[in-house]
């Protein structure tokens, strides 16, 4: 579904990937993890075209070479990013945020997909005329999510979508994005600082440390948690 090739980027002058490859299979769950400063996010706008490939890094997606394509076109593909933080419109309620976020679709296909979303993220549905300042941190990104889903894309890369959630709230985010690779068949490339929360909704992780992979072996049901927590917690 998605291959990075020996990505190499950065800021200006400072550079934090080094030579990156990976590949995230069709269907797949896939947590990218490491600590603050590994280049997690900074791969992941890689991806997307948002920072310059150095030395002829290569990004494949559904068979093709999407390299340097503007985000629009990426959009049309099928491969969507969900940034970290200013996500949502915070002055329109979340009836409104979803019209927003379909504002491309005709009319019809919008309300259909606007159903179909909120089959999924069902708790948002008691909301839909409040504006997401009065949703809780679990919720406002459920609607990020949601928002997302409309334009039915084939995979979607997410920044910390759990960062800074209280438990509970962690737990229904995981729920919904099971679902939403279960029922949609989205596959998805999700950034994490920390792991533990995440691991059980995972196919497999991927760790960044100091800007090249860290290879870790594919999740089983007995994985060692401990062992991860030095590197990612």
């Amino acid at each position: 579904m998605l291959r990075a090739e020996n990505i190499s980027t950065g800021y200006g002058k400072k550079q934090v990937l080094f030579d990156v490859s990976l590949e995230v299979r069709q269907g797949e769950i896939v947590l990218l993890a490491g600590s603050n400063g590994s280049g997690k996010s900074t791969l992941l706008k890689a991806i997307y075209g948002m920072l310059p490939q150095w030395n002829n890094g290569q990004i494949i997606f559904d068979g093709e070479n999407i390299t340097g394509k503007p985000t629009a076109a990426l959009l049309k593909k099928g491969l969507l990013y969900i940034p970290q933080k200013n996500n949502l419109f915070e002055d329109l309620t979340v009836k409104e945020n979803l019209e927003m976020a379909g504002i491309t679709l005709d009319k019809n296909t919008l309300k259909q997909r606007t159903e179909q979303a909120l089959t999924v993220f069902t708790s948002l549905t008691p909301h839909l005329h409040r504006t997401p300042m009065k949703l809780s941190g679990g919720e406002r990104q459920l609607l990020t999510l949601a928002m997302a889903s409309l334009h039915q894309p084939k995979m979607i890369l997410i920044d910390e979508i759990v960062n800074g959630l209280a438990p509970q709230n962690i737990s229904l985010v995981d729920e919904n994005l099971k679902e939403l690779n279960n029922n949609n068949g989205t596959t998805l490339l999700i950034v994490e600082h920390r792991v533990k929360e995440s691991l059980r909704i995972a196919s497999r992780v991927i760790g960044l440390k100091l800007g090249k992979i860290f290879p870790l072996d594919e999740l089983t049901g007995s994985i060692d948690i401990n062992a991860l927590n030095p590197l990612f917690i």
